[in-house]
């Protein structure tokens, strides 16, 4: 490694005073690069004469430092391209990776619009970045949390990401499963240093994280018919339907096209997406909504049967997306007449004004506060207790593999008493079948052969 090499360059420089015309020389010992002592001179400037002696010892020092500086930079490896990345400032550094390898991965622009959020918020944050600095002084926002310590690449190292990782943990309360991205995401800038042996990727020494169980909230089938009668009408009331009886997530929800629902054969596809950027340290993109002819994986791209009552729900806004097109005529947005998510102006419902909407009116209406998500593991978890089989609520939700499936169908007390019941079945049934072989044995026993049997026993 670059570091290593630059350790290995032992000048064993030395410096000491001699008298020269009467000024005080800077003699120089030192080794070059083939191990052979050399001397060289150089005059510190100080005349010889009582008191001057201290003056030129300083002196010599200084010109023994900057030689030694001179010398180092004549000998040391020459750096290519790669290894100057070690003194580029770590921000700007993640910065130009997550560019590089965007060109060969071809994230999805959410994905891109997160890993980019990460860099230019809580990286930025704790390694600090000059330019921050600038922008700071500019906007007369400059503080003391501002004038950190700005990283460079060759300082970070396995424990300066761990306090990293602790930061994210106690001061911005990020759980494992968000820290988890991290991780990944600074591990693959460094990849192309580690396998050029210029440095090696400083998340490797660090131990793998524990990811938390998460246990969400759902709902009983009270509770969501309770929800269903508070959300009829309402802006949301499509997207909540999609969700209670198919389990959508938001992005498939709003994706959902009128092309993709055959009403003469009562079924609809889930094959397109909307998702909405957020939290993302680029004002430009925040908010942007971007449309996919794609889903979140292969088994998401499904069929569905048409129930009756989503059947009528989506027929009634069919109708009232043509009452209000005649209404507001020019004033109706022309832009989305594609989907069925849709306000009353004809502009789509996006994403998160779903959640904050969702959230408002359960509070509203003081039921049990759960995420709109949580409608999506309400389903699997009914589907589960009534005996459905796991892998068939998997391809129903469009899980992409059945680990996924079972964190989402919870198990509850139903399948429990379930389990008990069916067992006490077994065991039941096993005793009567002994009580009735006993019971037989005794009746074909005959009364002469009475003291034989007694002895067989």
């Amino acid at each position: 490694m670059i570091t290593n090499r630059l350790q290995q360059i032992d000048l064993s420089l030395t410096v000491s005073l001699q008298e020269k015309g009467g000024i005080y020389q800077a003699v120089l010992s030192y080794k070059d690069s083939s191990n052979k002592w050399k001397t060289k001179w150089k005059s510190t400037g100080v005349k010889v004469k009582p008191g001057n002696k201290k003056l030129a010892k300083e002196k010599a020092e200084l010109i023994k430092e900057k030689f030694e500086e001179e010398m180092i930079d004549k000998i040391k490896p020459k750096r290519t391209e790669m290894e100057e990345q070690l003194d580029m400032e770590f921000i700007d550094f993640m910065n130009m990776r997550l560019e590089e390898v965007n060109l060969k991965r071809k994230y999805e622009y959410d994905t891109y619009a997160g890993y980019k959020s990460n860099i230019n918020t809580h990286m930025k944050e704790f390694f600090g970045s000059s330019k921050s600095l600038e922008e700071n002084e500019k906007n007369n926002t400059h503080n003391k949390k501002a004038q950190k310590h700005i990283y460079t690449v060759a300082e970070i190292t396995s424990e300066t990401i761990d306090e990293f990782f602790t930061y994210l943990s106690l001061d911005c309360k990020l759980k494992n499963t968000s820290i988890k991205h991290y991780r990944n995401q600074i591990s693959v800038a460094f990849e192309l240093l580690d396998k050029k042996n210029i440095m090696p990727k400083p998340t490797k020494a660090i131990e793998r994280l524990k990811e938390e169980v998460f246990m969400p909230e759902t709902y009983n089938m009270q509770e969501l018919n309770k929800l269903l009668k508070i959300i009829k009408n309402d802006v949301i009331e499509i997207p909540v339907l999609l969700a209670t009886y198919y389990g959508l997530r938001r992005s498939e929800a709003v994706g959902l096209k009128w092309s993709a629902i055959d009403f003469d054969n009562d079924c609809l596809y889930i094959n397109h997406t909307v998702v909405q950027v957020s939290s993302c340290a680029n004002k430009l993109v925040e908010g942007k909504l971007v449309a996919k002819d794609s889903t979140k994986n292969t088994q998401s791209n499904r069929k569905l049967p048409l129930y009756k009552e989503i059947k009528d729900a989506l027929l009634e806004k069919k109708r009232q997306i043509e009452l209000n097109k005649q209404l507001l005529r020019n004033g109706y947005n022309q832009d989305y007449l594609e989907y069925v998510c849709v306000k009353d102006d004809g502009d789509i419902i996006k994403p998160n004004h779903i959640t904050h909407r969702f959230l408002k009116i359960i509070r509203r209406n003081k039921l049990k506060e759960i995420r709109f998500h949580d409608l999506r593991h309400t389903i699997a978890t009914e589907l589960n207790a009534n005996g459905v089989d796991i892998k068939a609520i998997g391809e129903f939700l469009g899980h992409g593999n059945l680990s996924t499936t079972k964190r989402y169908a919870h198990p509850d007390e139903r399948i429990k008493q379930n389990v008990m019941e069916t067992y006490e079945k077994l065991i039941t049934s096993v005793d009567k079948e002994k009580k009735e072989e006993n019971k037989t044995k005794r009746f074909i026993v005959k009364r002469k052969d009475i003291n034989r049997f007694k002895k067989a026993i």
